[in-house]
């Protein structure tokens, strides 16, 4: 009898983060805004080329938007503690879609210059930096800690099906309509997260905005935490190296499909797609797994593989196999993010949990400066071996923690 009761519990438990109305809401909001932030980044890079004609000023460009969340994510982690997270997303994200409309009128008005598109960035990545740690706190407060990793697994399932379908729409509306359009239909597409937010029956439970300490004292208190918690720390000391070394290979896919691989572009879009659908299949295994015992331990073997995996793409010479290598590095990715993300929130005491995911998530500021690492590397030493210094830093940070940190293990 009782063995026939836990199959059935643990089924029960599978997806159950979908159950909550909250949280689907949530999610079905997300990945609207989450095609329109892969629209926007696509349609900005063309309106970069267009308005510059130069590989460096894109650069620049990119940089832009990217670095934002490296100065803004303690800030929006203060945020995210001090007020009602509901209303905060609510508010970030109009105020998103507004700033969207601004800039898809200027570019429609032909009045757009570069240095409009390097003042209107920054504004968005702070917007987007206190909108993302609030949504992934607010996570945690709609489905608590039992389908939290649940939770993180199906949102990023999410992301990554925007990451195919955004860029594939904006490809094409730049095509037909033209780059202003793209935007302008970018902030239409908040209308369908707001209207899920309108939508949801937020907890009763839910803080109410108090009084709090200095600003200041709040923006030090998470770090003044994370030097005594060495466990929360090295989690997300292992992201930022996970983002610095090993998460660029797609710097370098087109330089493996042209001169490795010799597949040329329909054979990189192969590539990218396989990326892809392992994250997908990864978030989706993640999902159904329920809430897995030894999630340390599985988050440094799935980070140890996926350094193995890269490295071993590196030395491939043939697309079939390199298709199914690069599968497999998007699963394992899906699989140590998540678990890595999951455990950061579940150790952080309620009070800091928004200012430690602003820590956690400056790794997203440094993504630039992996990419430009990787691209370097490729011009100075050739695609393969830059890659695989890459994985090969991932497999030692995940061997070295494994060796040297029992706790993780036994998380």
């Amino acid at each position: 009898m009782s063995s026939q009761g836990e199959p059935d519990q643990k089924r029960l438990r599978r997806f159950s983060s979908l159950k909550n109305r909250n949280f689907r809401l949530l999610w079905i909001g997300g990945m609207f805004s989450h095609v329109g932030d892969e629209m926007q980044m696509v349609a900005v890079s063309w309106l970069v080329l267009e308005l510059t004609h130069s590989p460096f000023l894109m650069g620049i460009a990119a940089l832009f938007q990217g670095f934002p969340r490296l100065f803004f994510g303690p800030i929006g982690g203060v945020i995210a503690d001090r007020k009602n997270r509901y209303r905060l997303l609510m508010i970030y994200q109009a105020s998103e879609m507004g700033l969207a409309f601004v800039f898809a009128l200027m570019v429609l008005s032909g009045k757009i210059a570069y240095w409009h598109v390097l003042v209107l960035l920054p504004f968005f990545g702070f917007l987007k930096a206190v909108y993302v740690i609030a949504r992934q706190a607010y996570v945690f407060d709609l489905v608590g800690k039992d389908d939290l990793m649940n939770a993180l697994a199906v949102h990023s399932s999410g992301m990554n099906l925007a990451k195919v379908i955004g860029p594939s729409i904006a490809g094409i509306l730049i095509g037909v309509v033209g780059v202003g359009w793209c935007l302008l239909i970018n902030g239409l597409s908040f209308i369908g997260i707001l209207v899920p937010f309108l939508m949801m029956r937020p907890p009763e439970s839910f803080k109410k905005d108090i009084h709090y300490p200095s600003f200041l004292q709040g923006l030090r208190e998470p770090f003044v935490y994370l030097k005594e918690d060495r466990t929360i720390l090295l989690l997300i000391a292992t992201s930022f190296s996970f983002m610095l070394f090993g998460l660029q290979s797609t710097v370098v896919l087109p330089l493996f499909a042209r001169f490795v691989l010799d597949v040329g572009a329909t054979g990189f879009g192969f590539l990218m797609a396989s990326m892809g659908a392992g994250a997908v299949i990864g978030g989706v295994i993640m999902a159904g797994l329920g809430d897995i015992r030894k999630k340390g331990l599985f988050f440094l073997t799935s980070t140890l593989f996926y350094g193995m995996l890269l490295l071993l793409f590196s030395a491939s010479s043939w697309f079939t196999v390199s298709l199914v290598l690069i599968l497999l590095v998007g699963m394992m990715e899906m699989f140590s993010r998540t678990l890595n993300q999951t455990l950061v929130q579940l150790l952080s005491p309620d009070a800091l949990r928004g200012r430690i995911l602003g820590v956690y998530m400056l790794d997203r500021g440094v993504r630039p400066l992996g990419g430009f690492l990787m691209g370097s590397g490729a011009s100075l030493l050739g695609a393969p071996l830059a890659l695989a210094i890459g994985g090969g830093m991932c497999t030692i940070v995940a061997l070295s923690l494994l060796v040297k940190s029992p706790r993780i293990r036994r998380l």
